[in-house]
């Protein structure tokens, strides 16, 4: 066994005697039955994908019965995770957008299926009749026809949200209006701009005054800084099977996206509220109208949930499924180190929340997998081996380039290449010549972030960037007959001309 995850079993198993001064188990009789071994299960479960530290949250009728932290902060250190330790909660912050805008609709604000532009009328896309049509429930249900992930880069390069959003009508729609889902943070970042617009302040400032705060999760925060407000949080952990280190923490591109900072304690005041027809305490937060709405599937987006239920959807800053007869709510999150999952069985009043320290991991699903099967019955499938095959999956996205057997030499040499480039979408690009004759840098945008090229064959590089969640790309050159470059194409960047 390698020393780094024997060691890592070891600062776990520490951990766990610790932090249990740290549960909490209200109305712990009530699953009684039910979490038998629960603890032993996620404690292996942790070993077996190199996950650090996490925290596991359970709802049943409006009662916390089972809230743990596990493990570490971070790995080589003594400070243990416990019900309070504050994570980002990546794309779980979705969820909490949608409740958010839902406060402005059920106060008549705003509208769920009222034309974006209504409220926003400088704002456009692409196309004049998305313009025109594109809802707030088209934004949060992914359904737009932007491509996957695109504009993501946008929020790393300077720009305010104010020219992010007069950029957003130069990102590409390859998909018929209404007709796909494609996960688009750009489409959340408008709606949060939609909603902090109509209600004169920021989308971080709405969202603590209209979600957080009501719902008493006081260490929780809208803003990124909240993750530093004491030493009570996690850091973040990556790489592959056998080499987990601590890593830099990614800040999320679009702030309605992926920027809510949380605790599991706090999170599962999320969880009691959407399982109470949005009442918490007595305090009626959200009507019952709204969380039915946000629910309520928007568009039928394939295969989904442990079982692969084929008519899964996706709702209103969550996704739904089947799972043994039983309908299932569920938004998971990942970013640069963290991984993060909420799970809703709203007929039986009951949910689960997990947030980890470590990226690239199924942990969060496999949790999730025993749950569901612990609360609504054995599925016959041994889901946690079906885990295993998806943690092959997701190793697989550590990208790298891929140069064909037959490359060919660059025609256009890296001296031409090297200048300014410009793009209606993504503003200036700065091409210097790199360490070698096959590397170059790149500085993107106004605060010049930084990434790399690096050729592949012919006139054709490859893009990446420090930040592994980031987009890389080819990039293909070209000039005119007097050798002069004139630009590049690109799949995934579109096209840039030469300042």
């Amino acid at each position: 066994m390698p020393k780094k995850i024997l060691l890592l079993m070891i600062l776990i198993a520490a951990a766990l005697i610790l932090a249990a001064g740290c549960t909490q188990t209200t109305s712990e009789n009530r699953s009684a039955g039910k979490l038998d071994g629960f603890d032993v299960f996620v404690t292996r479960t942790m070993t077996e994908y190199e996950v650090p530290g996490a925290v596991v949250g359970i709802v049943e009728n409006d009662s916390v019965v089972y809230l743990k932290g596990f493990g570490v902060r971070e790995i080589g250190k003594p400070g243990v995770v416990g019900p309070d330790t504050r994570f980002q909660i990546a794309s779980v912050t979705k969820y909490i957008t949608a409740q958010a805008i839902g406060t402005l609709v059920d106060e008549g604000k705003l509208d769920w299926d009222t034309p974006v532009v209504t409220y926003m009328p400088d704002f456009a896309f692409k196309e004049p009749y998305v313009t025109g049509h594109a809802t707030l429930r088209d934004l949060l249900a992914h359904r737009t026809g932007f491509k996957e992930y695109d504009g993501d880069m946008l929020g790393r390069l300077g720009y305010s949200n104010r020219e992010m959003l007069e950029r957003m009508r130069y990102l590409d729609l390859p998909y018929g209006f209404r007709e796909k889902y494609a996960y688009s943070n750009a489409g959340y970042f408008i709606a949060g701009e939609v909603a902090a617009g109509t209600d004169n302040r920021s989308w971080e400032n709405l969202t603590d005054a209209r979600i957080l705060r009501p719902l008493d999760m006081t260490r929780s925060g809208a803003h990124p800084e909240t993750l530093y407000l004491d030493d009570n949080h996690v850091v973040a952990h990556g790489g592959s099977e056998g080499n987990v280190t601590v890593i830099p923490l990614e800040e999320a591109a679009f702030p309605a996206g992926g920027q809510v900072v949380s605790t599991g304690r706090d999170m599962t005041q999320v969880l009691r509220m959407m399982l109470n027809d949005g009442s918490v305490d007595g305090k009626q937060v959200l009507s019952k109208k709204t969380v039915a709405e946000i629910h309520t599937a928007s568009l039928v987006a394939g295969r989904a949930g442990p079982l692969g239920d084929p008519d899964g959807a996706v709702c209103l800053g969550c996704d739904a499924y089947d799972f043994l007869g039983e309908r299932v709510i569920e938004k998971n999150g990942a970013l640069e180190g963290v991984r993060s999952i909420v799970i809703l069985v709203p007929d039986r009043k009951v949910g689960l929340v997990v947030i980890a320290n470590k990226q690239l991991t199924v942990f969060p699903e496999a949790v999730r997998d025993e749950f569901l099967e612990r609360y609504i019955g054995r599925s016959g499938i041994d889901l946690q081996a079906r885990e295993k095959l998806n943690q092959k999956g997701w190793y697989s996205l550590l990208m790298s380039m891929e140069v064909p057997a037959d490359a060919q030499p660059a025609a256009i040499p890296a001296a031409a290449i090297a200048g300014t480039y410009t793009s209606d979408l993504y503003g200036t690009m700065i091409l210097t010549a790199g360490p070698d004759a096959d590397t170059m840098t790149v500085l993107l945008g106004p605060a010049e972030y930084p990434g790399t090229l690096e050729h592949q064959t012919g006139d054709t590089w490859y893009l990446s960037w420090p930040n592994p969640d980031d987009a890389v790309g080819y990039l293909t050159f070209a000039a005119n007959p007097s050798g002069t470059v004139t630009g590049f194409t690109s799949d995934d960047y579109g096209p840039f001309a030469r300042a």
